[in-house]
């Protein structure tokens, strides 16, 4: 296989799994308008997504710098099965949320910590930024066609089941064949058959103070500001517009992912993580003035939506490649899958937070996570180091 074709696959995969993380996502916030889930219970569907996650990544993060990247990339295969088929086959809204979870610990997202791993380790240094931007834009794209979907299908719940199922049904057998051409990561196999590497994957080097402290806030930040809007601002105050506030917003998302592919690799990442986390936080602050001096105007607040989610998914995607290129391979995964996590249980404790806010109040928890973001970058572009242009070997002896 080429180079050119690995890097193809390798990006393929990263995509088909993001598109299957952002789809589980948007079901979870959908369904919420299915017959047998009641409002009590809106709260337990949005929690079940970042459980799932985050016993995922810790779990397949692990277990993808032990024993590599490819065999956790095929086992998620089978737990996926399991969680498309209690989607399915669900009544009740406790095995929906069960199948929703499964899906995400799978490969709708638990096993990303292994893919960008991966993908990281089998591309170039010039092309390697614009390709995690480009496979993590499926997230979007899968929750804009998700809420598509309930839109297309009305109220007729039913049919917004078998349509969810197929598609998640069809995915399957093309991630199969696309995983199954993959070989191992030669840079993963290279650094475990060093004696001195592999005793260095014992053990999980996070980094000094300013590389964590500027991992743990743009993942706060990215996580909270796209998962509260995205997911929990529909539930929460547009309880009959769930679908259109979360097609509006990954719009913006899809084309902030096609942005970033264009413009990742063209400055540096400490300038364009600065920028973009004041891009979101200037959108961020907008948004509120439009609540509070026109909260009835609708089409501006979509408008705003739109350009938020932009800047969403240019420091989300942003977020993923800096946390390839700043861990060294032997625990890679594992360290991925640790800051992350972080992130993830500040967002389940603020879906409890945040429930008793008016909208006003919750986008200015918004705008707050979207400073915190901006600290973080401005730490990093202070005292940090450029990762464009390195390759995993050179990155490996700044890690």
């Amino acid at each position: 296989m080429s180079t050119r074709e690995l890097q193809g696959l390798a990006t393929l995969s990263v995509f088909m799994s993001t598109f299957l993380w952002g789809f589980s996502e948007a079901i979870a916030s959908l369904t919420t308008q299915w017959p047998f889930v009641p409002a009590d219970a809106y709260l337990y569907m949005l929690l079940a997504m970042p459980v799932g996650l985050i016993s995922g990544n810790l779990a397949m993060g692990h277990l993808a710098d032990r024993y590599g990247r490819k065999p956790v990339m095929m086992a998620a295969l089978v737990i996926y099965s399991v969680g498309v088929a209690l989607v399915a086959l669900a009544s009740t809204w406790q095995v929906l949320a069960l199948g929703v979870g499964t899906i995400v610990f799978s490969i709708g997202g638990g096993d990303e910590p292994a893919l960008l791993s991966y993908l990281a380790e089998t591309t170039s240094e010039r092309s390697r930024g614009s390709l995690v931007m480009l496979a993590s834009n499926g997230a979007n794209v899968a929750a804009a066609t998700a809420a598509a979907i309930f839109i297309l299908a009305g109220v007729d719940f039913h049919l917004q089941r078998t349509a969810l199922v197929i598609t998640l049904a069809l995915a399957l057998p093309l991630v199969i064949v696309v995983r199954r051409a993959l070989p191992e990561s030669a840079a993963w196999r290279r650094v475990r058959a060093r004696a001195n590497a592999a005793a260095r994957g014992n053990g999980v080097w996070l980094g000094g103070p300013a590389k964590l402290y500027f991992l743990v806030t743009i993942a706060l930040t990215t996580v909270l500001t796209y998962g509260l809007v995205s997911w929990a601002m529909g539930p929460y105050y547009y309880p009959h517009m769930i679908s259109l506030v979360t097609l509006l917003f990954n719009v913006g998302a899809a084309a902030g992912g096609i942005l970033g592919y264009a413009t990742v690799e063209r400055a540096g990442r400490r300038v364009l993580s600065t920028a973009y986390y004041a891009g979101g936080l200037v959108t961020g602050i907008a948004i509120i003035l439009q609540l509070i001096l026109s909260p009835g105007d609708f089409p501006l607040f979509a408008a705003l939506l739109i350009v938020n989610g932009v800047f969403a998914q240019l420091t989300w995607g942003l977020r993923l490649v800096m946390e390839t290129e700043l861990f060294h391979t032997a625990s890679r995964a594992t360290s991925i899958a640790i800051v992350r996590t972080s992130a993830w249980v500040v967002y389940m404790a603020s879906l409890v937070f945040t429930q008793s806010f008016t909208v006003t109040s919750f986008m200015a928890y918004d705008v707050a996570l979207w400073a915190l973001g901006v600290s973080g970058a401005v730490v990093w572009a202070t005292l940090g180091y450029e990762t464009r242009g390195k390759t995993i070997e050179e990155l490996d002896s700044l890690a």
